[in-house]
């Protein structure tokens, strides 16, 4: 049966049609509409953590039904893994191991390891939270082991189409669905601001607010939602495996009518098209969304993707408060509604209203009334405190509870057989990657990261160890042209950018290569695809920064053997993490970063902020807006800061320290003596953050 199922796109020549499912309903009316995949989330290391989501006993159960129709079952096993979590996600991957699961969506490198190392059977995607955006962070993850990559949503049509010409791994791409402000997988904001971080699925959706700048307000870095149904005809004349849906937090009745739109453009015959998307399009103006866009595909449509002037709800227009009676409300429809529907009033003040069901309609003088009609004014009974002039936006239906509507009628196979410990447990530390050095031996070591040439310059008067330079492409023309003393080039490391289209990868692989070849064998890399660059040079001595999110042993194993011997540790972990992770194994020398001032959003979007002065949401926290050619960058009003936490971590066993003052909202080149005289008395100057230290990791 399995090897029918991967055969399957083969035969007919046509990508997978993947559709979300959070809850048994919805897993059901995906498999009714007709996709070919269906991609669900476990309670625990999902990224959609808030979702229903599911127990290793419902996938079990799910298994069989979806192998009778041929259908794939994908699980989204993408959340960033703590070091706490080492012995539960074990035992989940046996479990999901046992069930022979289609595939695993995978984030954490450190589950990338242990599926190599333990579970070689399982199928593994990388991610979009993993920020493919090239060809070569594609290759890069190929060789890891995965035989998908789902590719980041902020590619325009011509990167996905060169992308697909030089790769050989198969392609993801997200066709439809909520977009985020900011890179998948390099959101820092709602981890900064509350502990709840978005690469552990706990996003609280912080760009969805009203922001102030001035007298203006607007809901600046709210995104409208994508919709690839036009550029499906050019889409599947790629090298693409899979389309994909966003929606695993919505409803059964949403799945199914996003999945029946799609499955009709991508069965269209090319004469037939046309007419195919007619009524795709109309289908889906009837389903719950926010304005409908191409996302980032079209270069000329990423204007549309922000509507300051919009609330981030999502949902359909369906009618506008005239009145309110006490708990009632007249409301004029401009869409028909029935009782079961879940609806929401949009918000004016940057939070979501908490949605109702309706519950009762009436006619406004008060007969009772099985469905409303558009251009009626009904009467309706609520409990949620309304305005006149509020919109009420369709989010939803409210369907009967899952033991009234079985997912399969008859008598159903029986599920599938799972262990639920993991069985090598004994066998785990063994042959275990080991740092060729002990980390804990040796005296304390500072590593100095700067923007430019004239602070790099004060670096190498510092009393630290190492400078490091950012590699932007002004920096390595300027030192290409000259001539470093040995030891300062001993001293130096350059860090790659974590972005880089797919026009900028050679230039960086051309400059990487002529670069080591004059001595210069330190590098920090920022991105998967930035070790594709290394390939066959010799005596390199390779940082992980801290965009791969180490956060566990396993995935400091995975860097070591990608060829990186020292690491920097997540800036999203906390205290807690750095104790347990400090009694070893370490694949890694381990860097823990005690100064930055990082982008909480790197984005592709413009929103309309003006970069002269702050801005701020209703509860008064202070962002700060800066921009590139290409990219715009949101910053916290103050940097973190563990100084006074240094004798703490030495205690620990750390002993190398990273004091970044390459980025953030203003230049930190002229505050390297103040913070270096901080560093060596342990003291933290007011404001500052200390981002996730103290907090539980969540």
């Amino acid at each position: 049966m399995k090897d029918s199922m991967i055969d399957r796109k083969k035969k007919n020549g046509k990508p997978e049609l993947l559709a979300p499912a959070g809850q048994p309903e919805s897993f059901r009316a995906a498999l009714e509409n007709g996709a070919d995949a269906i991609y669900l989330g476990l309670k625990h290391m999902s990224a959609r953590a808030t979702a229903t989501n599911f127990s290793l006993e419902e996938v079990a159960a799910l298994l069989p039904i979806a192998r009778e129709r041929q259908v794939r079952v994908h699980v989204a096993f993408n959340s960033i893994m703590t070091a706490q979590e080492l012995p539960s996600t074990l035992d989940a991957l046996q479990a999901l191991s046992d069930m022979g699961v289609d595939a695993l969506i995978v984030h954490d490198p450190g589950v990338f390891f242990l599926c190599r190392r333990f579970f070689p059977g399982l199928k593994l995607h990388g991610s979009t939270l993993m920020t493919a955006h090239n060809h070569a962070g594609v290759d890069q993850l190929e060789r890891m082991g995965a035989q998908r990559v789902v590719l980041a949503r902020e590619l325009h049509l011509e990167e996905i189409e060169e992308i697909s010409k030089k790769t050989r791994a198969d392609l993801e791409v997200f066709v439809h669905g909520a977009l985020c402000f900011s890179y998948s997988g390099l959101c820092l904001a709602s981890s900064y601001r509350g502990g709840r971080s978005g690469l552990r699925g706990q996003c609280v959706q912080p760009c969805r607010l009203k922001f102030r700048q001035g007298r203006k307000e607007g809901f600046y870095l709210s995104c409208n939602d994508l919709c690839a149904l036009p550029h499906i005809p050019h889409l599947k004349k790629m090298r693409i495996a899979a389309f994909k849906i966003e929606g695993r937090m919505k409803d059964a009745e949403y799945i199914a009518q996003v999945v029946r739109a799609y499955r009709m453009i991508l069965d269209a015959e090319n004469d037939e098209e046309g007419n195919a998307l007619e009524e795709a399009q109309r289908l889906l103006a009837l389903s719950p969304s926010r304005k409908l866009t191409w996302g980032f595909l079209k270069r000329d449509a990423v204007k549309d993707v922000l509507s300051p002037h919009r609330s981030g709800s999502s949902g359909l227009w369906v009618g506008t408060i005239k009145e309110v009676q006490g708990e009632d409300a007249l409301v004029l429809l401009r869409h028909d509604l029935k009782p079961g529907d879940r609806v929401r009033p949009e918000s004016e003040e940057g939070k979501e209203k908490r949605a109702f069901t309706v519950s009762r309609l009436a006619t406004s003088e008060g007969g009772s009334l099985l469905q409303g009609t558009s251009g009626d004014t009904v009467r309706m009974e609520t409990k949620v405190p309304l305005r006149t002039g509020e919109r009420l936006f369709r989010i939803g239906f409210k369907h009967a509870p899952p033991a009234q509507r079985p997912l399969e009628d008859g008598s159903p196979s029986p599920p599938v057989p799972f262990r639920r410990s993991f069985a090598a447990r004994e066998e785990l530390w063994e042959n275990w990657p080991q740092a060729g050095s002990s980390p804990r031996k040796g005296e304390e070591a500072l590593i100095i990261k700067v923007a430019n040439e004239a602070d790099a310059a004060k670096g190498f008067q510092s009393p630290a160890r190492w400078v490091m330079l950012t590699a932007s492409r002004h920096n390595l023309e300027r030192y290409a042209r000259q001539r470093l003393h040995p030891a300062q080039k001993k001293r130096m490391i350059w860090s790659l950018p974590p972005l880089m289209t797919e026009k900028d990868v050679e230039y960086y692989r051309v400059a990487v290569q002529w670069l080591t070849k004059r001595g210069f064998l330190s590098w920090e890399v920022n991105n998967w695809g930035h070790l594709d660059f290394f390939r066959g040079i010799k005596s390199l001595a390779l940082m992980a920064g801290p965009r791969f999110n180490i956060r566990n042993v396993a995935a400091q194993a995975c860097l070591a053997e990608a060829g990186c011997p020292r690491g920097v540790l997540s800036l999203e972990i906390t205290a807690e993490e750095l104790s347990l992770l400090g009694k070893g194994p370490w694949s890694l020398k381990p860097i823990v970063t005690v100064y930055c001032w990082p982008p909480l959003f790197i984005s592709r979007l413009f929103p309309p902020i003006n970069e002269d002065r702050p801005f701020f949401t209703p509860r008064k926290d202070k962002y700060f807006y800066r921009k590139t050619a290409r990219h715009s960058f949101i910053y916290a009003d103050r940097p973190m800061n563990w100084f006074q936490k240094v004798p703490a971590l030495k205690s620990m066993g750390y002993g190398t320290f990273l004091l970044d003052l390459s980025d953030g909202p203003f230049e930190q080149g002229k505050e390297m003596p103040r913070l270096l005289s901080g560093y060596k008395r342990n003291r933290s100057d007011a404001p500052f953050s200390l981002f996730n230290y103290d907090r539980k990791p969540l």
